[in-house]
């Protein structure tokens, strides 16, 4: 009687979601049986590799030629000359340390680089997804699933569609916008990850099918089209190819579903409504922001003496572990900056750059963690205007006075801040 409460097996699958289909002692059951069926292809894998084989695992000796490695150097900003002040929730100055001073709650690390990758994937819907008739039906599955998701939360795990979480992203860019919205629509603030545990990635597909399930069941219309039946019940080597998809597999658990079936149709949805504040031109501006960060990350690389680097191209965000390093520091120092000049009169503190957006959007996927966060070490939520308005000269003489105050405060230009390493990291 005692094995089979639910309550424990709750603790070992270390998730306040589940399926609704299943209970939490057969949920882990059946990912543990998972993990021994991937070991055991692993262990095969393993004995059937040649010394040399692909596996990082595995030891293999090269020429010296082969494996020298390229080393990038990035310049050091100078020694700051006056005091270090601790400000609100600091207890130390960014330019203290080379790692970030604070804990945030949110890994923006892992965050940044799924937030990337699914833009990345929406971009190829483009052509297909920002009309009008299709934005208002996009805007409605949206307002649809945040319906169940108030109904359900935070108890069974239900999965978007990537067209459903294109839409969230406009949403959650504005946080006061958005924390406004759910209290008026759904009387709590539904929250967001664009990261998942290792229970919810396995439980995913199931997810999915039963997110199809109550949607179709409580608006009559179907939510996506199902994964194939025959797919069902593959083994673990149908699935991977190789051995890198074996490994690499982990790194692949975003929160969404984004093998999207669902098609649109030409004509908009019949009474259509937004009830949210956000417009839908807002959403297809949100979808320029990619492509000017990647200009914006190619150019500042040109005025900054980087020694070893070997270029990209425009279409290429580096989020390696030293440049995700650098962007979180300037990401800390920005909202350093933010807690020693707090608004005022709903006057900015500092124009972000790109860079600093990066980081900035990859906290705000989670909104109640981020509004903690912000309390936390700013004092107060900092509102987020994806598109402000500086062509006034009035605007841009005041940016440029704030520029001046950060260059004083950390030694660098807030352009090409995220390019600067901070005491003894000076290679990558």
């Amino acid at each position: 009687m005692v094995a089979d409460q639910d309550d424990i097996w709750k603790i070992k699958c270390n998730t306040s979601t589940k399926l609704y289909s299943k209970s939490f002692k057969q949920t882990y059951m059946d990912w543990m049986y998972e993990k021994y069926l991937r070991n055991e292809e692993l262990k095969r894998k393993l004995a059937n590799t040649a010394p040399f084989g692909r596996l990082a695992c595995l030891i293999s000796y090269c020429p010296q030629y082969l494996v020298r490695p390229v080393v990038v150097e990035h310049p050091l900003r100078p020694v700051v000359e006056h005091p270090l002040e601790t400000v609100n929730g600091f207890s130390r100055h960014p330019n203290s340390s080379k790692d970030m001073t604070i804990e945030l709650s949110v890994d923006i690390d892992k965050t940044a680089h799924q937030l990337i990758s699914m833009l990345e994937k929406v971009s190829r819907f483009q052509d297909q997804w920002y009309q009008s008739a299709v934005l208002k039906q996009m805007i409605t599955r949206y307002y649809r699933f945040m319906q169940l998701k108030a109904l359900y939360l935070p108890n069974i795990l239900l999965i978007p569609t990537l067209d459903i979480e294109i839409v969230w992203q406009t949403h959650l860019l504005r946080p006061e916008m958005y924390r406004t919205d759910c209290l008026r629509l759904f009387r709590q603030v539904v929250d967001h990850s664009l990261l998942t545990t290792d229970i919810q990635h396995f439980l995913k597909e199931q997810a999915f099918r039963e997110t199809c399930q109550f949607y179709e069941e409580r608006f009559g219309e179907k939510y996506c089209q199902l994964p194939s039946d025959k797919n069902d019940r593959k083994s673990i080597s149908d699935d991977l190819s190789d051995e890198d998809d074996l490994i690499n597999q982990s790194q692949d658990a975003y929160s969404y579903w984004d093998q999207t079936f669902f098609e649109f149709s030409s004509n908009p949805p019949k009474q259509y409504e937004n009830p949210f504040s956000f417009t839908e031109a807002e959403i297809i501006l949100d979808d320029h922001w990619l492509a000017l960060c990647k200009t914006f990350m190619h150019d500042s690389l040109e005025r900054v003496p980087i020694h070893g680097y070997y270029g990209r191209s425009r279409d290429y965000i580096d989020l390696g572990t030293g440049t995700m390093k650098r962007l979180k520091k300037s990401y800390e120092r920005f909202l350093y900056m933010a807690a020693k000049y707090p608004l005022k009169d709903s006057n900015d503190f500092v124009p972000p750059t790109y860079a600093i957006d990066i980081m900035w959007h990859a906290h705000m996927q989670e909104p109640l963690k981020y509004a903690a966060d912000c309390l936390r070490f700013v004092g107060y939520i900092i509102v987020h205007a994806p598109w402000p308005i500086i062509e006034d000269k009035k605007m841009k003489k005041e940016s440029d006075r704030k520029d001046n105050i950060w260059k004083e405060e950390f030694q660098s230009e807030i352009s090409t801040d995220h390019l600067y390493d901070t005491i003894e990291e000076t290679y990558d």
